[in-house]
């Protein structure tokens, strides 16, 4: 069996605030039993879930591709803010193919805040029904994009707050035209949707010179979207990651 590391995006609380909680990171193994290899679509979701209501807290999405088979390691950061020290929480595994789940979890993992590391949840093959069409649970695949037509402001950089006299912002047009300001210049890029979720293009800009210190953050904000593979919206917080699920540059939707 192959074991394929599946680093599920960190998931945003607060992106404006200055001070950011600490993270708990919940990490183990999505098992399952049938000896296959998952389609080439399939997808991972990992939810975080209160007990006994399973009431849902974060949840995170990442793709499995065509190599996939049990056992499937995961980890899932979530802020400890969002999760009381005397709370009790479950995780939830479902894997997704064609719109459809074709593994989930009968019941919650249950997992401990303080001791978050080697959790085991294992899904049950969930076919549909041989005579009935199965339920559409995705939305079609022609909803709006919500990144799409919306001023972005970016609050931080690599975990730090931009500089308070800077506007950095990021617009993507209905046609995956991208650009804004980097806190100097006016720049431009593409933005495409396909697999992996979000990258972007090549940048072009102007070539003002700024103070050094806003300079060199406009570099990074531009490495950032250069290494930019996939991206969490949370209300109207976006996040944009890397390969590994890091975190590059927090996002608010500007009124």
């Amino acid at each position: 069996m192959r074991l394929v590391r599946i680093l599920v995006a960190l998931l945003a609380f607060a992106l404006a605030a200055p001070a950011m909680a600490e993270d708990v990171t919940f990490s183990g193994l999505v098992t399952f039993r049938e000896r296959m290899v998952l389609p080439s679509d399939a997808a991972l979701t990992v939810t975080l879930v209160g007990l006994p209501a399973q009431q849902h807290i974060a949840s995170a999405h990442a793709d499995l591709g065509n190599k996939a088979g049990s056992p499937i390691q995961f980890t899932l950061n979530v802020r400890s803010d969002v999760i009381d020290a005397d709370g009790q929480y479950g995780l939830v595994a479902e894997i997704w193919s064609a719109g459809y789940v074709i593994f989930r979890s009968a019941q919650p993992a249950v997992v401990d805040r303080d001791e978050p590391a080697g959790n085991v949840i294992e899904v049950q093959f969930s076919p549909p029904p041989p005579h009935d069409p199965p339920e559409q649970i995705l939305p079609p695949v022609d909803t709006p994009n919500p990144l799409l037509d919306v001023l972005w402001t970016v609050t931080s950089i690599g975990g730090e707050p931009v500089l308070p006299q800077t506007n950095v912002t990021l617009s993507i047009a209905a046609d995956h035209r991208a650009g804004g300001n980097g806190g100097c210049n006016n720049y431009f890029t593409e933005a495409s949707f396909e697999t992996p979720p979000l990258t972007f293009g090549p940048i072009a800009g102007t070539r003002m010179a700024c103070d050094p210190a806003v300079m060199a953050q406009e570099a990074r904000f531009f490495a950032a979207l250069d290494a930019t593979v996939g991206y969490e919206l949370m209300g109207d917080a976006l996040k944009l990651f890397d390969a590994a699920g890091i975190p590059l540059a927090g996002l608010v939707r500007t009124p």
